[in-house]
Formats: structure tokens, sequence, C-alpha cells
């Protein structure tokens, strides 16, 4: 993964995950890549100084700003496993439908971060790659939610119920209002920007939930959509 923000979140939340650092051979280098040289050698990563060629081609789809980590394989966990045991059990949790753009994904993470998303429900398929386009735009939240991969995710929700939680999906046309209070546990559900939460997972769901447009525009951006489903929540919830 590369860019400053992200790898400078990386290092100072997860330094373990990254096997050795690269940095564009600069005389001069500013601040920011100062900061990032001196948290990797406190932590003990190992830095090679390379040309910015050399760079382009680790991450030839990304901009990288001059700094490239090269990561360990990113641990995914188990549903079952990461609700054992928990008391009362974590909430809210985000469960991703058919998200197939790798930023919107990164932005998807980046707002589950912020407004203390408890995990993400990432199914194996019909989902983004965790690639470093999707870390990049995620700040680095890529590696700061716990991320937890389900194979069928009607069914994940199904036993998800089962465990005393509710489902609320974000979709066009849905009948709940976003600000009416939603009880915990609860799992949120966003679907791809085009064509929504799919039937299945939507036949899962105690709620389908709209929010009003008032302008021209159809649809809201998937991150903008569920930052502000979760902080009307939080809000009701002070």
């Amino acid at each position: 993964m590369g860019g400053l923000h992200a790898v400078l979140e990386l290092i100072r939340s997860q330094p373990r995950r990254i096997s050795r650092l690269y940095l564009k051979e600069d005389p001069r280098p500013d601040a920011r890549r100062g900061e990032i040289l001196k948290r990797a050698r406190e932590a003990g990563i190992p830095v090679d100084f390379v040309p910015r060629a050399s760079l382009d081609r680790m991450a030839p789809d990304l901009v990288h700003q001059g700094v490239y980590a090269s990561l360990l394989p990113l641990p995914l966990l188990d549903l079952g496993e990461f609700l054992d045991g928990k008391d009362p059990l974590p909430s809210p949790l985000v469960a991703v439908d058919g998200v197939q753009d790798p930023r919107n994904l990164g932005a998807l993470l980046r707002t589950c971060d912020a407004a203390g998303v408890q995990g993400v429900l990432l199914p194996k398929r019909r989902v983004a790659p965790l690639s470093p386009v999707c870390a990049k735009t995620s700040s680095g939240a890529l590696f700061t939610i716990p991320l937890i991969r389900v194979g069928n995710l009607s069914q994940s929700l199904m036993y998800l119920r089962k465990r005393g939680y509710g489902v609320a999906s974000l979709a066009l046309g849905g009948s709940t209002a976003y600000r009416d209070p939603f009880p915990a546990p609860l799992v949120i559900v966003v679907g791809e920007e085009e064509k929504g939460v799919s039937r299945p997972v939507l036949q899962q769901s105690d709620w389908k939930v709209s929010l009003p447009m008032r302008g021209k525009v159809s649809s809201l951006n998937l991150s903008v959509a569920l930052g502000i489903f979760l902080y009307a929540q939080s809000e009701d919830s002070c």
C-alpha cells in the first residue's frame, strides 16, 4: 500500500503488518516522510530508499506519494469466532453487499472507523479486493476495523438475527426513515451504488431505510449515506 497518510496511520496502529517500507530517494525529505522514517525505525521496520521509478513499478495503479509499504497477509475473522464470548454483542456492524469498486470500499471503511463501527462483514464473492487502492482510500481504516469474511451474506444475516441482531438495509424507496431509532445490536447493510442491496439480502432485513433526496441527484455515495445514518443513530443514543 502507498500514500503518506495511509502508511503513517498503519505504522502508528499496526506496525507488525508491514514487512518492508520503501521510500523515494530524496536528499531533503519533507516533514511527513521524515516522520514516517522515524516511526518506522522505532518500530524496527526495514526501510529501503529507492528511485521513484521503482515505486511506480511497485504501485502502478496507485498515487504512492513517494512511500510504499509491503504488507503481510491481512487476517480475516470468522463470524462465529468474532461473536464468541462477547456480551453485549458488538454493535453496530456493517455488511457489504456487492460493492465492487475498491475506492468505494475504502471510503466505506473510513466512514466505519470514524463512526465507531465494531466490525465489517465482507462476502467471499461480489466485493472489491482488499487492495492497495482500497487501503489508501480508507486512510488506513482497512487495518483498524475487524473484518469478518462470510460465505453467503443472506445466510450470515439469518444467523445474526437468530443471535438477536436487527438488520437495516440502506435502500432507495425504503419505508423507514433514517432518523428512526434502531435497537442494538444492529447490522447495517450497504449495497452496490447502481443496483443497491440484493433481493435475498433485503428478504433478511427488518427495516429498509431511505434517506431523503431533495435535489436533482437520485442517490448518494455509499460512504456518505452510511455516515449520515450512523451519525443520526449515535445522536439518538446520546
